[in-house]
């Protein structure tokens, strides 16, 4: 595994941090932050569905914003608080896919991963290296999602 972080105004030379934040920022909390917001894309393809069916969660949406709010730069680098917003953010996910259903929304066949991903905690670390920054190769498609997520994190603080 490796570390990317490319998140504020502190990173090396303004390229990323790759070996350790210079923020102070671990391997394993970027990792788990980079797995909590994979969490949070799978939390708003039901959340979409969920309005579109008139289903209100203020939980979730709260829930949403403050785990935005714990991944930016300096404001939480503890890896058993990330931990456990990972397991409630995927057990709220469970929650509101099920709301959908009982509305008589359908789950569609091709969902992304992040709608469906099951990890155990042993491996979550793992699963955020594998989902984080650079998982998307094309690097255009990379810089608007991440400026869109940045974004989003802005309007969460």
């Amino acid at each position: 595994m490796s570390m990317f972080c490319y998140q504020c105004q502190e990173t090396a030379k303004g390229t990323g941090c790759t070996i350790k934040g210079v923020c102070g920022k671990t391997e394993n909390v970027a990792h788990l932050q980079d797995l909590l917001i994979y969490t949070l894309k799978g939390i708003s393809v039901f959340a979409v569905q969920a309005h579109e069916l008139s289903i209100v969660r203020p939980a979730i949406d709260k829930f949403i914003m403050k785990s935005l709010f714990s991944t930016i730069t300096n404001a939480n680098f503890d890896k058993k608080r990330f931990v456990e917003r990972i397991q409630t953010g995927l057990s709220l996910r469970e929650e509101l896919k099920q709301d959908v259903l009982n509305a008589g929304g359908t789950i569609p066949a091709n969902l992304h991963d992040a709608a469906n991903f099951t990890t155990p905690v042993a491996e979550f670390e793992v699963k955020g290296a594998l989902v984080g920054v650079l998982a998307t190769e094309n690097e255009d498609v990379r810089s608007l999602r991440e400026l869109l997520i940045y974004g989003l994190k802005g309007i969460a603080a």
